[in-house]
Order: C-alpha cells, then structure tokens, then sequence
C-alpha cells in the first residue's frame, strides 16, 4: 500500500508554507494506481453475501499509512479502510477545522502535524468508531475511508474499529494497538539527519572488517553504477541510522575509499517523512542554496517521476527524496533518505556510460563501424539495415525481396581477392540475419503479438540451402528464423590471414552461446575463449583486433575468477567447472591483460574498463563477471 497526496491552502501554522497534506490511499503496481481494495481484502469481500448498504470489510483491510499490510495502529496514526458500501460512489474530502489542534497522547508524544489536526467525524453520512469513540475522516468513499486514529486509545492490546454508513452498522472488528511511535519529534530527526552528515568520513580506508560491516556480493553489470561498493557499514545512533559505502578506486594502487553515504531514520511512515523531508531541505538550502532536480540515478531512487531535489557542495553531490518502495541493503528506500555520493564515484558511473556509448557507436566491431567498413569493401554490394521493422506487410515484402536479392549475389560472387571474398561472406551473414527477422510475419490477435513464418519462406529456404545455408525456427527469445552462423564460420576459416576473417573469428567469439560453430564446451565458453583467443593472438600477432582480442581474453579470466567466488545457488553459475587453484591463476592473467590493454591502447573503451575492472581483480574482490559464461542457455 502506498499514499498519494492531495494539497489544500489552509490558515493557521502548518509546516512547509501552510500546506496541509491529505493523505489518499492508493495501490500501486509500477507507476499505475488505482483505488481498489487491497487483493487479500478484496479475495474477502467477494466471498461475503452482504445486505444492501451494510459496509462491508475486514479486519485484514485496515492497516496505517506506509504499511505493505495489516499492522497496529496507534493514537493519531492516519489509516485506511478498505471495502464495499462504506460511503458515496463520488468521494468526498474531509478537511481539517484551522482554529482546533489536538494534544498528542502522551503514550506516543511525538507526532506530526497531521495526526494532530481535528478532522470531522461524520462525513458525507460516513462515520468510523474506533473503541467506540468517533474518529476523524480525511476521505471517504464507497471502497475506501482514511480515517485519523483518536488520541484517547491505548498502546498495547487491541480495539475495536466499526463503519457506520447512512445508518447501516458495518461488523465490529478488532485491531491490535502499538505506540508506533518516533523517538523524537521530525525536526530533531532531522537535525540528528544533518549532524549524521557532518560526521562522516570522506575517503577514509576500509579496515578490518568489524561486526557492523559486511561484503556487498558484485552483480553482473553493476561494475560502475552506485551499486558497485564492495562493503557496506550500518551505525544506528539516536533513531538515525548513517550507513558508509566503500568503493574499490584507483587502478595502479587500489584501495577501497568510503565514497557515499546514507542517512535515514530508523522508524518512520508517511506523514513522519514528509515532516523529516521539509526540515532537512530546509537545512540543506540554508547551507547550499536552492536544491535542483538530479541526475536520472535510478540505482538511489534519484529518478522519475518523483526523483526529489539534490545539492552540490564542494566534492560532494547531496540527494534528498522519500519513495514508497525499498531494496536492501542501499537500492531505492522507502521513507526519507538523504544520500551523500564524493565526484569519485559519480565519475565511474559517468565512464561506465562513456563506455557503452563508444563499444555502441564507435568500436572495431561495433555495428556502426562494421557496416562503414563493409560499405567501402563492397561498394554498392552491401546496404546497412534500418533500426525499425517494416511498418506494414507491404513494406515487409519489399524490403525481404531486396534482402534476398542482394544476398543472393553476395552468395553468388566466386572473383576477388581473398579480402574482397571475406567481406562478402561476412555481409552475407549480416543480410542472412536480417532476412530471418524479414521472412516472419507479424499480426496481433487478441492484444498478443502472433509470429508465423511469412508466406514464400519455405522457398527462400530451399533457395539459399544450395548455398549452405540453413535457418532454423522462429526463435523463442529473438523473435525471427535463426541459424547458425555458418557464414561467418567460412570467412574465418577459408581467409582467416584476412582482416575480415579475423573480424568474423572476433565475432564468433562473441556469438560463443549463440551458435555451436564456436565449440564452447557447454556453458563453460570461457574457457574455448581462453584456448582459442590465445592461440590467435599467438598465430596472428600483427593482427588489427588485438586490442578486441586481448579484452575477451581479460572478460573470459575475469568470468573465471568470478564463477569461483559466486554464492551458492547462484543461477548465474550454474554448471560452472571451476576451482579456487585455477581461479587465482585466471584472476593473475585477467590482470596481466588489461594491464597491457592501457599499455597498447590507452585511450580505447577496453583501456577505461580496464580501469575499473583491476581495483577490483587486484583486491580479490568478486567482479561478478559473467561474460562467455552461458548461464542461460
């Protein structure tokens, strides 16, 4: 469950200009809301045969603010019940009286300004009684109520809650009680938020590990976002709890330095938050200046729609937002959180975006550049494809026709040079590929994507079958026929003192999961990579992919060292072959390779993961590198 917000301009003292907030339950799937009951309540409410009017609900369809379900409830708690005829089908607002306020029981002292708002207690002919005493109602409708808990009941034991509506009694249901209460009041929170945050050491040292801190595994393509600390330390003082974050950095004499922090209250719920949100931004416009809309950081929370405000102070980027959902130990949190990130480690996030841009758009074997290059081998003999699927069977027709016609005289050439020859078997396995997505037709049938073969496919098979060359079925995940790459086997092993015989091996390598003509020894392509990669470099020293060639190399022993050190019942290292001996060997190696790749290519994408990849290897730290193992095949 989560609470949406209405905002209504009201006098009298309110914290954040007079603002007073309502709180309008809501269930949240994604980004999509609805108010519907919750599903358990729901599952309830059809099985009961109620009379006409009578509210009908459940013990299981009360729960306070913030909560995921059920839970006690305490004096001022706002919360929510969820049913049928418990008010009008047009939902009405309940507002707060501006010259009334409420003292908060001193059996949970501590409440924001909300819980001590005096709202009505008859609204739109709804009325709740919480152990017989008339609660406020902030909303009422004829699915939902959120009501205010009175001040009057107790801390412990249970209540009992009962909806009245147009005279219909609804069932008395008991609800267990708690103080559920914050151990200061949301401006000291706040102030023991910021103090957290003075106290912080930047850049210090990990040490030995102590109680408090613990190894944060590394996940597969989480090497260089915020996500990518190698220890995480929790320290609970106050009702605040500061959490440090240590980084692996620097390449040539690694280390692991404490480069971003958390700080958040050890209990809150909605309205606590939202009171704890405006006295922090307060501070932290005082000390900074207005906050700015951040970066799109979704590994912190920090993205739309809601990606709150962030500071900048010296070396330092401050983050401020509440969510609704939570991941542990330090993904998107729910509640307030106020997180502190150094520029060192939002500069690795920055270079792992560099990276994938330049292996997508500038690389030896990226598609730009491979198409670039294919085009100035074969002069009018090759046409790069268009990013988008034909719009329309027409234009599916025409564009299969065209595939297929210039493939077919790629097929056909048996003159040229052994370079030329290479490069023509090489685009001819581009357009193969390209045709299998063109010979599937596609419709929709019942709001579903149907794929079937296009009509004519089975005499293009034939067609291209004298030519060796083969398709499969529609593949399950890719969506068109597939084959097996037998092309780009012939170009590397017919020319393979070519350039374009030595690019179609690169890319075989890649391709090791996806087709057999590599010979990956089951999931374990790694190591076909490591035999195979080594003996080329051995063969072919002077080729113009070595940098590529010595990166997969470094990927493959990395995925070595990694597969060793992966937890148990990790499906990512399902029927690896590895041991701890020859995982030591391979991390060795990983480091000797990228090593030279800053050598031999400094300035190239390999050399910046390299960067990044050796703090880590050189540490003993776990990589999380999985490339050329075939976990999911």
């Amino acid at each position: 469950m989560a609470f949406g917000k209405i905002e209504m301009e009201l006098p009298g003292e309110c914290v954040s200009s007079k603002r007073v907030y309502v709180l309008i339950a809501a269930i949240c799937l994604g980004s999509a809301c609805s108010r519907d009951p919750l599903p358990t309540p729901r599952a309830e409410l059809r099985a009961v045969k109620a009379a006409p009017q009578v509210p009908v609900y459940s013990a299981a369809s009360i729960a306070p603010s913030g909560a995921m379900g059920p839970a006690p409830l305490g004096p001022g708690r706002v919360a929510s019940i969820y049913g049928q005829n418990l008010g009008p089908a047009e939902p009405c607002l309940g507002s707060p009286d501006p010259n009334r306020r409420e003292t908060p029981s001193s059996l949970r002292p501590n409440q924001t300004p909300i819980e001590m708002q005096v709202f009505p207690v008859k609204l739109c002919d709804t009325e709740v009684q919480v152990g017989g005493v008339a609660a406020g109602l902030l909303y009422v409708s004829s699915v939902q109520i959120n009501f205010k808990v009175p001040q009057t009941v107790q801390t412990q034991g249970e209540t009992s809650i009962r909806v009245l509506y147009k005279g219909q009694a609804g069932p008395s249901v008991s609800i267990p009680l708690a103080a559920d209460s914050p151990a200061a009041s949301a401006e000291q929170i706040a102030e023991r938020m910021w103090a957290a945050l003075g106290r912080v050491g930047w850049q210090r040292q990990y040490e030995a590990p102590s109680g408090q801190c613990a190894a944060v595994p590394s996940r597969q393509g989480f090497r260089a976002d915020l996500q990518a600390y190698a220890y995480y330390c929790p320290q609970t003082n106050a009702g605040v709890i500061a959490e440090s974050f240590y980084y692996p950095v620097d390449h040539a004499d690694p280390k692991l330095l404490l480069l971003r922090a958390d700080i958040r209250p050890e209990y809150t719920y909605p309205e606590l938050s939202a009171e704890v949100e405006q006295f922090v931004m307060r501070r932290l416009t005082q000390a900074y200046g207005p906050g700015g809309a951040p970066d799109n950081l979704y590994e912190i929370g920090a993205s739309r729609p809601e990606p709150g405000l962030s500071w900048r102070a010296g070396n330092l980027t401050i983050f401020l937002h509440r969510k609704r959902s939570h991941a542990a130990p330090a993904g998107i949190r729910q509640g307030v959180i106020l997180i502190a990130v150094r520029e060192e480690a939002l500069e690795q996030r920055r270079i792992a975006h560099r990276i994938e841009e330049a292996f997508r758009s500038a690389g030896a074997l990226s598609q730009p550049v491979f198409e670039r290059e294919l085009e100035e081998q074969l002069p009018g003999a090759f046409f790069p494809a268009g990013s988008q699927y034909p719009n329309s069977e027409p234009d599916r027709v025409k564009a299969e026709r065209q595939t297929r016609t210039a493939l077919l005289r790629l097929l056909r050439q048996s003159t040229g040079e052994p370079e030329q020859r290479a490069a023509a078997l090489v685009a001819a396995d581009a357009l193969t590929r390209r045709l299998g997505s063109l010979l599937v037709a596609r419709s929709v049938k019942n709001g579903s994507e149907h794929l079937t073969e296009a009509e004519g496919a089975g005499n293009v098979r034939i067609e291209l079958s004298s030519h060796g060359v083969r398709f499969n079925g529609i593949g399950h995940y890719s969506g068109v026929l597939e084959y097996d790459y037998s092309l780009l086997a012939r170009a590397w092993k017919e020319y393979p003192e070519t350039k374009w015989g030595q690019r179609a091996f690169l890319m075989l390598q890649r391709l090791g999961c996806s087709t057999p003509r590599f010979g990956c020894d089951g999931p374990n392509c790694f190591l076909s990579v490591i035999q195979q990669g080594e003996s080329f470099l051995d063969r072919y020293p002077g080729t113009p992919f070595r940098t590529e060639q010595t990166y997969h190399l470094a990927q493959a022993n990395e995925t070595w060292w990694s597969l060793a050190h992966a937890a148990p019942g990790d499906l990512s290292a399902q029927g690896a072959r590895v041991t701890k001996a020859s995982a030591e060997r391979a991390r060795q190696r990983a480091i000797d390779l990228y090593e030279e790749i800053l050598r031999i290519a400094p300035g190239a994408p390999e050399a910046e993961v390299a960067q990044l990849a050796l703090p880590r290897l050189k540490l003993k730290l776990d990589t999380g590198e999985r490339t050329f193992f075939c976990f999911s095949c």
